[in-house]
């Protein structure tokens, strides 16, 4: 953890009290300032301090003049400031009254305006699934024997989720919040909890209405005479309540568990972090009641399986979803719990850092020359991560030596001789860090070279693509399928909910129109071309190892009976029992391409890639608390869902090759993003070091450079001052 850095200025000790101990260093006072010995002088003042150790001293390996000027230094920052490093805990006693709803509560309602907004088209979109008819899944008389469980009621009736869910956890955030006076607590609590819980209501229902699972107690909704009847295909013919038989066909995933621990869940994160629970202390009474809502989350879900509405797979996916979606809303705006500021919000301390930044003295008087030094400190945005960079400035004679002592104290270490000139050490005061200038980056300027750069690995794609096509021509394995197998194998053949030909355009070209346009908007050729070709190489990877474990495994589809035969009647092998299909050799082929999915692992390798760039380019995860923009980021996800989910709707797949489809995409895309983003760091940095016709990046200047091209270029314009002359002087000896 960064200590809290404090200045305060004082212009005649006098005696009246000494510097070093404000310091802490003990044993050293003002009275030993004389003391010669060019070790004693480095290993007993200034490490204390922070500023040198001894492997600074044998690098400089100064004369005695060297090391007393260095102690004049050190004399001189004493009296300009005394630097008082204060734990972080000790400096958070802040007036938290003065940060309450009636003073800032509508400046913060108005500051995430766009996140109430999305919350209520949230609202809108849950209230239209659950009007949505949902799909009717093929249920044949085979599959009746886990679906005639007893019709119940509902241990915990539908109206009470919203009681313990969303208003429970607000009434212990108000009185958090009355114990605290901290609305930028009690509101971000209440925005993430809010998109917790509606984040998992319209993913959950949206999965409810594309699966369409039967519930277990499916027959009697059905058939409430439990007469059932069956068509040609063998598919249920309904008589009951048109109600209820839309009902049961919303199983998967379980709604009241998804609510519970995206509500709970998010209570049990909340109370970890203010109550500390993590802090190593050994109090382990807190996981007591840390564990309490998910206790009871739990309970709720047991109680959907007790009362027959749902299967447990149903309870283990919700209770999976609503958990992770409450996790990243709660750390949309707090630190993790086990986090040694888990117990505030991101916005609080960000607060509090900005008081300290703008009560802090701006001058301070030099005892030796009567020449003030001002330090400016600006705040640098990185592009990428909102990373703070510190640029200082010092209007007064400068140098080297003393500018190193400054940036030690306040616990930077620049050693990149560009960069200090970018800190600006003289009397020109430094406002802002210099921008980079992308438009300087584009197709025409710079796209060949790039090209040229990554001519191999455009090479590489034309192979993969030529694997691509070669693996759909070779004839899959032919798994022995048994008549007992038939069972899972008789669902309907059906066409294709999403054709094969959309899978590119929603897989492909879809995100590089996205990336077109954020083109236009920065002129970026580095993150155009990068973009594009982890993009290529994220779906083509994908579709390679999917087809290449299709034509291996050779697992047959769920329509496979009608594939191999036609008219419905079943010839087996009389020794082996195997099928012997009578159907179209094309057909036949493609029904032995079941696992995994090829739609779904596509787009997800293609749509999931587009979700991170998203969330790189409009920063996520900036800690900045809007939490509305895991909406867009989960939106391609949320599509590619949906297309796996269609090839179980269409019984081209079963749920298992899509589930493997899916991880299978995700893997690549998101190696070849990371891929991305550090080429695109790494070729937007220019590589010529002069600093005179070149403007290096804010973001160059963290780098380590080598101890030979630090010495061979620190070259840095100063006004002339005694004692800095000295300095430098004992130095060169």
């Amino acid at each position: 953890m960064n200590p809290t850095v404090i200045w305060f200025v004082d212009r005649c000790f006098g005696g009246m009290w000494d510097p070093f101990v404000a310091l802490g260093i003990s044993g050293v006072s003002s009275s030993r300032l004389n003391t010669s010995g060019e070790n004693k002088c480095f290993n007993t003042l200034c490490p204390s301090v922070g500023i040198w150790n001894e492997q600074e001293a044998d690098r400089q390996q100064g004369a005695l003049q060297g090391c007393n000027s260095v102690l004049d230094s050190c004399v001189l920052t004493s009296q300009v400031s005394a630097l008082l490093i204060v734990d972080q805990d000790r400096m958070r006693e802040v007036q938290l009254n003065a940060h309450t709803i009636k003073s800032h509560g509508v400046r913060v309602v108005r500051t995430h305006m766009h996140d109430w907004l999305i919350l209520l088209l949230l609202v809108v979109i849950d209230v239209i699934l659950n009007v949505i008819k949902p799909f009717y899944r093929f249920v044949g008389k085979d599959m009746m024997t886990d679906l005639q469980y007893p019709l119940k009621s509902n241990t915990v009736p539908v109206w009470a989720v919203p009681l313990y869910a969303v208003l429970l956890p607000i009434a212990i955030f108000i009185v958090f919040y009355f114990r605290r006076r901290d609305v930028y607590d009690l509101h971000h609590g209440i925005l993430a909890l809010l998109f917790s819980v509606l984040i998992t209501g319209v993913l959950t229902d949206a999965i409810k209405d594309a699966v369409g699972r039967p519930r277990p107690d499916f027959f009697w909704r059905c058939f409430p005479d439990g007469k059932d009847f069956y068509d040609q295909l063998g598919n249920v013919i309904c008589h009951g309540e048109k109600s209820d038989i839309k009902e049961g066909h919303k199983s998967f995933p379980s709604g009241h568990t998804s609510w519970s621990f995206a509500g709970l869940g998010f209570l049990s994160l909340y109370l970890a972090g203010k109550l500390k629970a993590f802090d190593r202390r050994g109090h382990v009474s807190k996981l007591c009641i840390v564990f309490l809502p998910l206790l009871a989350a739990s309970l709720v879900a047991v109680s959907r399986v007790d009362d027959y509405w749902h299967h447990w797979q149903d309870v283990f996916a919700g209770g999976l979803l609503g958990l992770t979606v409450a996790t990243f809303c709660y750390l949309q705006f707090f630190p993790p719990p086990y986090h040694t500021e888990g117990w505030g919000t991101y916005a609080y301390f960000r607060m509090l850092e900005e008081s300290r930044v703008s009560t802090q003295p701006a001058n301070a008087v030099n005892s030796h020359n009567g020449q003030a030094i001002e330090i400016q400190i600006v705040n640098q945005e990185d592009e990428r991560s909102s990373n703070a960079f510190l640029g200082l400035s010092v209007e007064r004679g400068s140098s080297p030596t003393l500018d190193k002592i400054i940036l030690k104290l306040l616990g930077l270490e620049i050693v990149d001789p560009i960069c200090y000139g970018m800190v600006s050490f003289g009397r020109k005061k430094l406002v802002k860090m210099p921008e980079i200038q992308l438009g300087a980056h584009t197709v025409k300027s710079h796209g060949v070279k790039v090209a040229r750069m990554h001519m191999h690995d455009w090479l590489i794609l034309l192979l993969l693509v030529v694997i691509e096509v070669s693996l759909n021509f070779i004839e899959p394995f032919h798994r022995f399928v048994g008549e007992d197998m038939m069972t899972d194998l008789k669902y309907p053949l059906k066409s294709n909910t999403v054709p094969f030909w959309a899978v590119p355009i929603i897989a492909i070209l879809l995100p590089l129109a996205v990336f077109i346009l954020y083109y236009f908007y920065r002129r970026n050729v580095y993150d155009l071309h990068h973009a594009i070709l982890g993009l290529l190489f994220s779906v083509l990877i994908t579709g390679v190892l999917t087809d290449a474990i299709k034509d291996a495994v050779g697992r047959p589809r769920p329509d496979f009976f009608w594939r191999c035969f036609p008219d419905g009647k079943g010839v087996f092998d009389p020794v082996t029992k195997n099928v012997m299909c009578n159907g179209e050799k094309s057909v036949i082929k493609e029904g032995h391409k079941s696992f995994p999915s090829g739609h779904t692992s596509w787009s997800y390798a293609g749509l999931g890639f587009l979700a991170w760039y998203l969330s790189g380019k409009i920063r996520v995860f900036d800690h900045r608390g809007h939490v509305a923009k895991l909406c867009y980021v989960l939106l391609p996800l949320l599509v590619a869902a949906l297309v796996g989910v269609s090839r179980v709707d269409d019984y081209w797949h079963h749920w298992q090759d899509v589930f493997a489809g899916g991880l299978l995409g995700w893997g690549p895309h998101a190696y070849f993003q990371m891929l991305e983003e550090s080429r695109n760091d790494i070729q937007s940095s220019s590589t010529n070091t002069n600093f005179l016709n070149v403007r290096r990046t804010e973001i160059e200047c963290v780098y380590m450079q080598p101890e030979y091209d630090r010495e061979t270029t620190e070259v840095i314009t100063r006004d002339a001052s005694p004692i800095l002359d000295a300095m430098e002087a004992g130095r060169k000896h």
